[in-house]
């Protein structure tokens, strides 16, 4: 909703330095901000004011490193912009270890990172780490999107009908009112909060991905769930409440896809935005991350979350996991590999 000639928006501020891009390496611009801040809308936004003729691509960082023909994918008539969107710290650790150097002389990045995550990097003072942080503070042009609705974005979002809440995205989505309605399935309908509770906390693990409807059967077993009773919760995670648009599940890919997401407004009220109370990472919800998400790049998002959160023991096991599964060629093995090495050695200090 910031308009463009706004000197003061984070929709200005990507549009002029998109504008003022020159030279062999493009410019990375990395937007910062709790979830349901806008900052998707100020891409588009910024993107179709400022390089109207640009050509815009969507992937994930795994999917970025894993290509072995990046120069092929920007290839023809430029210019070219990369959208990273909602990177965990995993994703940033992999930018660091080459991926980014590979990308820049090729296509502008935008990217978004959650400020709970982003502030957790800079914080944190480990080897394991410091590719992270030097995408970052080193190659990052870092703009935050701020929450609170500015008295004209109030306005316009009157005269739109929509009811007007904390931030934009949230008033679009009817975030606190799916923040009211899923703390109240504690009690209402305890099965669905089971389910939603599982799914935010393998987020709040690092665990960014969209889940199969297998995967969140298996959260939810591990939850003490009955199989019998899985769908009546999944029918209540992904019901819409009054007042919003979506449920706390959704479908991935705007509706399109088999999987399913959590929604990111939630995992971020139990870290404790919008002044909710924060809730605790328990140790079994670390162990159930470790033991259903098998896979090596869920085992490598995992050790770097559980290393921002204090559990080295727990990152120790989930990236030697990613090392040994992951073929040796594969830059996540790389990137686990000296993670791994440097919680070692400070270990051993």
């Amino acid at each position: 909703m910031s308009q463009p000639g706004d000197p003061s928006g984070p929709v200005e501020e990507v549009i002029r330095l998109l504008e003022s891009a020159a030279g062999p390496v493009n410019p990375m611009v990395l937007l910062v901000g709790p979830p349901l801040s806008g900052i998707t809308r100020s891409m588009y936004e910024a993107v179709r004011s400022g390089l109207p003729h640009g050509r815009l691509y969507q992937l994930t960082v795994a999917d970025l490193a894993a290509r072995p023909d990046l120069e092929d994918l920007f290839s023809g008539i430029g210019p070219h912009v990369l959208w990273l969107d909602g990177l965990a710290p995993a994703d940033l650790v992999l930018l660091g270890h080459g991926v980014l150097d590979q990308v820049l002389p090729h296509a502008m990045v935008l990217a978004s990172v959650d400020a709970f995550w982003c502030d957790r990097v800079l914080r944190d003072g480990s080897a394991a780490i410091a590719p992270a942080r030097t995408v970052l503070l080193e190659y990052a042009d870092r703009i935050p999107v701020p929450f609170t609705l500015s008295p004209r974005e109030r306005s316009r979002l009157r005269e739109m009908g929509y009811p007007v809440s904390k931030g934009l995205a949230e008033s679009l989505v009817g975030g606190e009112n799916l923040i009211k309605h899923y703390r109240r399935g504690a009690r209402s309908h305890p099965e669905g909060h089971r389910l939603v509770q599982a799914a935010i906390d393998a987020r709040r693990c690092g665990i960014h991905r969209p889940f199969s409807e297998d995967e969140l059967q298996r959260l939810w077993e591990a939850r003490g769930g009955s199989p019998g009773a899985f769908q009546r919760a999944l029918d209540w995670a992904s019901a819409v409440p009054e007042g919003s648009t979506t449920g706390l599940l959704f479908r991935a890919h705007g509706g399109q896809s088999e999987d399913w997401r959590v929604l990111g407004y939630a995992a971020g009220a139990d870290n404790g935005d919008h002044g909710h109370k924060a809730r605790r990472l328990s140790d079994d919800a670390w162990k159930q991350a470790r033991e259903l998400f098998a896979d090596a790049a869920d085992q490598y998002a995992l050790g770097i979350a559980a290393h921002l959160h204090g559990r080295d023991e727990t990152a120790r096991l989930a990236l030697s996991r990613t090392v040994q599964v992951a073929p040796p060629q594969d830059p996540v093995a790389a990137a686990a590999a000296g993670a791994l090495r440097s919680l070692e050695a400070e270990g051993s200090v």
